[in-house]
């Protein structure tokens, strides 16, 4: 089974545009990036610039004044963050939606804004080594999942069946992807995809690794948070489709990050209000629309 699920995403998965893999290869580091071919190559692409404008002007970054256009927005915000909502954008344009879609996109879309704002709270709660901001939070949040997307994309009727064994057996989703796909992942698929499109290192680090932080090498602390925030979203997300799964909290990661438990049923209290909000600020589901 799992040999067959990499041969039918290395059939189906879109190839990268060309404007789209230099941008990905110029933000892979962004203490090298060339803000001004970042600039050039998006405006060949008016379909991503336009909506990292929308995402920029939108009030959640809290910028100064609205941009006009790509160039305008990157100069506003800055490269560290508009290095974020470029990757977040075109990850999700890479996956457009199709006819045999089974996931429920607004739920899924809600879990990754989840995780964004979940993880984003949390590291107000902790103090992280190195440079972990709100910006980067938003990157990962909608890119930690990016192997359900993949499946979604091109194994809807096997992603049908993990959906179907949850809810029939009320197993969380994850173990349900583990008895359908031979012992695998959305976070094995996602890691193969993020080799397969070369995606920058500290996305990749992410998307393998946030169910399983603690066998990371790189940015461990930053995943914990990531990985705690994931399971927040999660409960929240398996109450939108009905699985009847909660998952808990490992007391052991709360106290290396030197959280309580009050501090995290606070959050989940806060996060359906929250995610709301910023869904409705992002419109991150009209992202569903466009092409490349």
């Amino acid at each position: 089974m799992s040999t067959m699920i990499f041969q039918v995403l290395e059939r189906d998965l879109p190839s990268l545009p060309p404007s789209v893999a230099v941008v990905l290869a110029e933000l892979g580091d962004p203490t090298t990036i060339d803000v001004q071919l970042v600039i050039s190559e998006l405006e060949k692409t008016p379909q991503i610039g336009e909506n990292v404008v929308k995402i920029i002007n939108s009030g959640y970054l809290k910028a100064r004044r609205k941009a006009d256009n790509i160039r305008d927005a990157i100069l506003l915000v800055g490269i560290p963050a508009a290095r974020n909502i470029i990757l977040a954008v075109l990850l999700k344009i890479l996956f457009p939606q199709r006819g045999a879609q089974t996931v429920e996109r607004e739920a899924f879309l809600r879990h990754c804004i989840g995780t964004a704002v979940a993880s984003e709270m949390l590291s107000g709660c902790v103090e992280l080594e190195g440079d972990c901001d709100r910006h980067r939070m938003i990157t990962y949040g909608f890119t930690h999942d990016i192997g359900t997307l993949a499946l979604d994309y091109a194994m809807p009727f096997t992603l049908q069946r993990i959906h179907a064994l949850a809810k029939a057996e009320g197993v969380s989703l994850l173990e349900a992807e583990v008895r359908v796909l031979d012992n695998i992942t959305h976070a094995t698929v996602g890691e193969w995809v993020s080799n397969y499109w070369d995606l920058p290192r500290d996305i990749s680090n992410v998307i393998k690794y946030h169910h399983t932080p603690r066998q990371a090498q790189e940015n461990r602390e930053e995943l914990l948070v990531i990985h705690l925030g994931d399971l927040l979203s999660m409960n929240y997300y398996e109450a939108m489709v009905a699985t009847g799964h909660t998952y808990k909290f490992d007391p052991a990661l709360l106290e290396i990050l030197g959280l309580t438990m009050k501090q995290v049923e606070e959050i989940q209290e806060a996060l359906p209000e929250k995610v709301d909000r910023v869904y409705k600020v992002l419109d991150m589901g009209g992202l569903d629309a466009v092409s490349l």
